[in-house]
């Protein structure tokens, strides 16, 4: 009988096999590199102005670019490997011919997350590394050994965050009987977490804690000025408060506190504003709620896949 690790190795080979994987990895590479570049271009731009405090080291200068171009690729990468995980299968004829071999279906399963593991991992681990090396070739900046231990971090979490969708792209095709249905409502869903909450968010925000100023913010008294932080760390709750449900949320927060991205970035006059640089440790226990988040959404999506399948009827 075959074991969840044969069909494992069968569903990575199809998919480093598939057109799909391989154009994914190239085009986000593309763009990870133009990314890098239009870094590279601000900062020879910016470099000599005075009043622009410039960011410090690798990931000081590199770190939105990574975090932007993996909160559109992990995602995407994750529903491409998934949305077809079953109801391709069921369309094609193939489920049914394999669950008529000695196979649990629980095999079948575990197989295709493990395969999809492995495949997502190889995908960001290949683009990550070339673009990183991309990136200090281009910046001029080699990252420390923190910075490099921060970087594994920021990959393992990627790799999470793409498992995530896979999970609800695997519910998605389970439950749909057709592929182009689980399609369509993965990148529905996609594009709700990314755009359409973000958008409703701050609309909310702006409508029940609006900002007012009334003058000129360099001439507000110290009492105005508590007032309007006040307005505004109660508008960035609320804010946070509703993208909470996306899982897109989590992943940054965990980004951000992991490669400690606020580092040197403050504007003001050159070394004349410090931010305090926090520790991985305190990073990792400042995000753990954040990985919590997608680690169980992760599981329960996968466990209700499983449960669904398990029950199905195939035909």
């Amino acid at each position: 009988m075959p074991s969840m690790f044969t069909v494992a190795l069968k569903e990575f080979s199809d998919i480093m096999k598939g057109k799909r994987f391989i154009v994914l990895v190239i085009v986000f590479g593309l763009l990870l590199t133009v990314a890098i570049a239009s870094v590279y271009l601000t900062v020879m731009q910016n470099i000599n102005i005075p009043g622009i405090a410039m960011p410090r080291g690798f990931l000081g200068r590199a770190a939105y670019t990574l975090i932007a171009m993996m909160s559109y690729f992990a995602p995407i990468i994750g529903l491409a490997l998934g949305f077809d995980a079953i109801s391709g299968e069921k369309e094609k004829g193939t489920l049914k011919i394999v669950l008529a071999q000695p196979v649990y279906r629980d095999i079948v399963v575990n197989g295709k997350f493990l395969a999809a593991l492995l495949a997502t991992s190889l995908a960001i681990l290949v683009a990550s590394i070339a673009n990183i090396g991309g990136a200090v070739f281009i910046l001029g900046v080699t990252p420390t050994g923190e910075e490099v231990a921060r970087l594994v971090l920021f990959i393992v979490f990627s790799i999470l965050f793409a498992m995530t969708y896979y999970s609800i792209a695997v519910l998605l095709s389970t439950i749909s009987k057709r592929t182009t249905q689980s399609m369509i409502i993965g990148v529905v869903l996609w594009a709700i977490f990314t755009f359409v909450i973000p958008i409703i968010a701050s609309l909310v925000a702006f409508t029940v804690r609006p900002i007012r100023i009334g003058q000129n913010i360099q001439n507000m008294t110290r009492e105005e000025m508590q007032q309007l932080m006040e307005e505004m760390r109660s508008r960035t709750v609320i804010t946070e408060a509703i993208n909470s449900f996306t899982p897109n949320y989590h992943f940054g927060r965990i980004a951000q506190y992991i490669l400690n991205v606020y580092t040197g970035m403050a504007i003001g006059p050159r070394n004349s504003t410090e931010v305090r640089s926090i520790s991985i440790m305190e990073g990792l226990t400042s995000a753990w709620p954040n990985i919590l988040v997608l680690v169980l959404v992760t599981a329960i999506a996968f466990i209700a896949s499983y449960m669904i399948f398990m029950r199905q009827e195939i035909r």
